[in-house]
């Protein structure tokens, strides 16, 4: 569960890179490389390669792109607005803004309760998918 939790966070990851300014000329700023599905399946396909187990790859793959997906919907206020989550094949910003944006310029924002709603948004998200995962698991082995 801490794996597949600290999986949903990685790319953000590029919120530390951003600082190195060799990295961040590369690609490495927030919302950048790390936040393209291409990033997400060479992240399961390096899963796999170091585990030999598909099913946490694929895991891995929907996890990582999750976090891709809910940040399409976060309110963006810093130019460009949106990000490319599908570079290098198409190179257009997208950004769907309902969710609340977190306040990543400090400690004190990210414990703000801004961030927290933000947070509270996405939590609500993935406690849906989760809930749907045991449902539809449940539903499969009444089935066996």
């Amino acid at each position: 569960m801490v794996f597949l939790l600290t999986v949903g966070l990685i790319p953000d990851v590029d919120l530390l890179l951003d600082k190195i300014p060799v990295l961040r000329k590369a690609g490495f700023y927030h919302q950048g490389l790390t936040h393209t599905f291409l990033a997400a399946l060479v992240f399961s396909a390096l899963v796999y390669i170091l585990t030999r187990d598909s099913r946490l790859a694929v895991l891995s793959l929907l996890i990582y792109s999750t976090h891709i997906f809910l940040d399409l919907f976060m309110m963006d206020h810093n130019p460009p607005i949106g990000f490319r989550p599908f570079y290098p094949f198409w190179n257009k910003l997208l950004n769907f803004p309902f969710i609340p944006p977190t306040d990543k310029s400090s400690l004190a924002g990210m414990f703000s309760g801004q961030s927290f709603r933000a947070i509270l948004w996405e939590t609500s998200f993935f406690t849906y998918i989760y809930i749907t995962i045991l449902g539809v698991k449940a539903w499969i082995g009444k089935r066996d």
